[in-house]
Parts: C-alpha cells; structure tokens; sequence
C-alpha cells in the first residue's frame, strides 16, 4: 500500500517538479556539506587541524596549522563569488586579542592567499632562527605554474634576543615581491644593522638569511662560536624548511 502511494504521488509530481524536488535536494546537500570535505580539496597536505567541524559555509578548525605555522582555532567558511570563476576560497578569522584573517584559494588562475592580516606566534621559532612572530599586513600572493605570479603587502618578524650581550628583541619588516620565480621579502630592522631575506618557492620551500652589521668583535665573537659565519661587513647564519 505504502509503494502504490509513493508511485501515484511520483506521477503526480511530473516533469518540473521532479526537477524541483531533485533541485532542493541538490541545494541541502551543499548547504549541509561539511567543511572538513571542502577543507581537504583545498588545502595542501601541509596544513593540519585537530578537528574541522560545521557546514562548509560556517564552520570552525581547531588548532589549524600551516606546516611550521601555528594559525591556532578559527571561524572559517567557503566564499561563494569565486566559485563563479572556478575557484574555490575558504576565509578564515581568529578573533580575540590577537585577531587573524585571510583567505586561501585553488582553482582557476593558481593558488594563494589575499587578504592577510595579523600576527602568528612561533613559540619553536622557525628552522634555526629564534622567530617569535610572524606578522602580515594587508599581504596577498599568488602562485601559478609552481611559480610567483604576484604578491602584494608587507611581513614583518620577531626575532628574540640572541645572546646575553644582544638582550633585546628585534623587530624587522619588508615589501613581498616576486623575483625568478619565488616569493622573495626584504626585511630590515628599524637601525638598518640587521636584515633578513625570506623567499619562498612554489613547492612549499622556503630559505631564510639574516645578516648582522657593525657588531664588535666582543659581540660577534660569541656568536661565531653558536653557528654564525663571517661576512664581508658582518656575521650571518642561514636556515631553510618546507611549508
């Protein structure tokens, strides 16, 4: 009896509704797909999560982590314009007192970032280097191809104290640029004595160089003796990593 009522009210139905029914099903599907699927397509196998929960459109990660990048909890959820040129782009925002947005896309025209802003705390540092944040103003970037295609925006880092006759923390910043092919950024701290150059290739890659000028050699010579080579005008120390 129950089977004769469904085939009466399926005729019943006809042509267009059929198309309606299967329509508003097609539309709770997606508006029900979970984030973590979405999360998954998008993203690269560097980035990890504790747990990714919520619908697509409004979800939240917990303890997001981009390779050596700690992003910590955040909202997030999948833009809808961009799916209109093929291209999918998850925003996320961690509020508080230290406040972090941006966006991550894939698809058409490559994959990058747009829109970053805001500092992530690096308690492991980064490689060999004593980093203790790593800040973003207005930054975007776009890779296409495996290469840099542009980048916009400034970065800026800590780096904490590197010994007891250095005891102050220093603060350095720069423009992104593209340059052969990679992300490259300048950074100089505010008395110019310390520069770092951080670039970035599109296979995740990065290398970072800081360069210290005008130590004495009271200064230099300790941190000759933990790592640091001699330079024309000073004292540097390489490290490298994969994002």
């Amino acid at each position: 009896m129950i089977g004769r009522f469904i085939f009466v009210r399926d005729k019943a139905l006809g042509r267009r509704g059929k198309l309606v029914l299967a329509g508003l099903l097609l539309l709770a599907l997606i508006v029900l797909l979970p984030l973590r699927l979405v999360l998954g397509w998008i993203a690269p196998a560097a980035v990890t999560a504790r747990s990714v929960e919520g619908a697509v459109w409004s979800g939240r990660i917990a303890d997001l982590r981009v390779g050596p990048l700690p992003v910590g909890t955040v909202s997030a959820g999948l833009d809808v314009l961009p799916l209109m040129i093929g291209r999918g782009q998850l925003s996320v925002e961690r509020a508080g007192p230290a406040p972090f947005a941006g966006k991550a896309y894939a698809g058409v025209g490559g994959t990058g970032l747009s829109s970053v802003s805001g500092v992530l705390p690096l308690p492991d540092g980064l490689g060999d280097l004593p980093i203790t944040s790593l800040g973003f103003d207005g930054f975007s970037m776009r890779f296409s191809a495996g290469q840099c295609a542009e980048v916009d925006g400034t970065v800026k880092l800590t780096l904490a104290s590197l010994g007891p006759l250095l005891p102050d923390a220093i603060a350095l910043s720069g423009k992104a640029r593209c340059e052969n092919g990679k992300l490259v950024v300048p950074m100089r701290s505010a008395g110019g004595m310390e520069t770092l150059t951080l670039r970035v290739g599109g296979d995740g890659r990065w290398q970072a160089d800081l360069a210290l000028s005008g130590l004495p050699p009271e200064v230099s010579a300790p941190l000759l003796q933990s790592g640091f080579a001699a330079r024309p005008g000073g004292i540097g120390i390489g490290t490298s990593g994969v994002f």
